[in-house]
């Protein structure tokens, strides 16, 4: 056992490669972590294998298991890898079809299945669906119109003013309740802020248990916009969604945030220029405005000089080894 890890229970709320990414760097500093994942996806394999077999989408928690697994060198390589175009499993990857397998053979839910994909796979940790009811992601258009998806919110050129789960009376998972009743820190993000993380608190009952926990709630902000989201660059809007969110699901006047994780780092102008040609730009933040928010406020340098939309991970891990109070 490697003793300069601790028992600090940390549940990391969120999905895509955000999560994935975070949980890199949170599986160095505590044996007691808990992913809990955003099960709206319907894009890619994890459409289609909605589609075909009526699971949740597998996508999100196999990225989980590669970031958590033991054996992480060169497995997040085969568990991602994508069967050629011309081929019958054309658009599927091999952790997908693993976790598909599983529940087919062996009548398992998709939880069950990845209990079972993480014993083979020696993972640290575990990683949990938000619900297991199969759910959707709706939003509402600065237009007022309606629109039902992730994909088909991402590919629309309007605003999103709102969100929405369906069907509305999904059920959170009781392994993510008890695990967020038991955390001593829970972190939201980063990752995209409607499909990602107020995905999961959209979940009946899950926003309100994370408030009524005893844990401090962290939010980490996202390093940069990301097309088909929130269109504003200013982390206090992120905020806003979040806060708003919670109140609506919670019934709650207060706040969830207690504090607000954002980068101060400057991003050189060829990395500004990569980021443009996504239509994407580096989140901003305005330390007042978050502050006035109710939230304290951890900034540092977190740009990586080779993925500028994520979070350089040896940096991320120096602030959280402080804020989590671990001493490695």
């Amino acid at each position: 056992m490697d003793k300069k890890r601790g028992h600090t229970r940390v549940v990391a709320v969120g999905g895509g490669t955000g999560l994935a990414n975070l949980l890199r760097v949170l599986k160095e500093l505590t044996y007691e972590l808990t992913a809990v994942v955003a099960m709206t996806d319907n894009g890619g394999s994890s459409g289609m294998l909605r589609a075909d077999f009526g699971m949740q989408p597998p996508g999100d928690v196999r990225n989980c298991l590669a970031a958590l697994s033991g054996q992480e060198q060169g497995l997040e390589t085969l568990l991602a890898y994508r069967f050629p175009a011309d081929s019958t499993l054309s658009g599927h990857n091999v952790g997908n079809i693993l976790l598909a397998a599983l529940m087919q053979a062996e009548g398992l839910d998709l939880a069950a299945a990845v209990e079972r994909l993480s014993a083979i796979l020696a993972v640290q940790g575990r990683v949990i669906p938000c619900t297991m009811d199969s759910v959707s992601l709706g939003a509402v258009l600065e237009d007022g119109s309606l629109i039902h998806g992730e994909v088909e919110i991402a590919a629309d050129c309007r605003a999103v003013r709102d969100v929405f789960l369906l069907p509305e009376d999904a059920r959170p998972s009781a392994e993510a309740l008890r695990a967020i009743a038991a955390a001593d820190y829970i972190l939201l993000g980063p990752g995209s802020i409607y499909s990602s993380v107020i995905s999961n608190l959209l979940v009946p009952g899950l926003a309100r248990a994370i408030g009524e926990s005893r844990a401090r709630v962290y939010y980490i902000g996202n390093m940069a916009t990301e097309p088909g989201e929130m269109a504003d660059d200013d982390l206090a809007c992120y905020l806003a969604a979040i806060e708003r969110c919670y109140r609506r699901q919670a019934g709650d006047a207060g706040r969830l945030v207690d504090v607000v994780i954002a980068n101060d780092g400057v991003y050189c102008e060829p990395a500004l220029a990569v980021l443009r040609q996504t239509g994407s730009r580096p989140v901003r933040f305005d330390r007042a405005a978050l502050l006035a928010a109710g939230a304290e406020v951890i900034t540092a340098d977190f740009v990586d000089a080779e993925n500028f939309w994520q979070h350089n991970r040896g940096k991320l891990r120096e602030v959280l080894r402080r804020e989590l109070g671990m001493q490695v």
